[in-house]
């Protein structure tokens, strides 16, 4: 496996690690504290994106691992 095989891999557990917990804290801080129904539509965005960059890795699937690529570089 190279390197962003392994970054996507970890990033998107952290994602999906952090998406749970927005759901279940229904709380999230972004650069922003966002409460209740918002946080949860957070949480479940991460763990959507989290799921598709370890799907990605897991099946091999070009067009997911591009969404990765972009995903890293998108400026803050």
């Amino acid at each position: 496996m190279e390197f962003l095989d392994w970054l996507a891999i970890i990033i998107g557990a952290g994602l999906i690690f952090s998406g749970v917990r927005a759901v279940r804290r229904r709380m999230v801080k972004v650069p922003e504290t966002y409460e209740g129904v918002r946080a949860v539509r957070i949480g479940w965005l991460w763990i959507c994106m989290g799921t598709l960059f370890i799907i990605a890795i897991i099946f091999d699937i070009s067009f997911l691992k591009f969404l990765f690529r972009l995903f890293l570089e998108a400026p803050n």
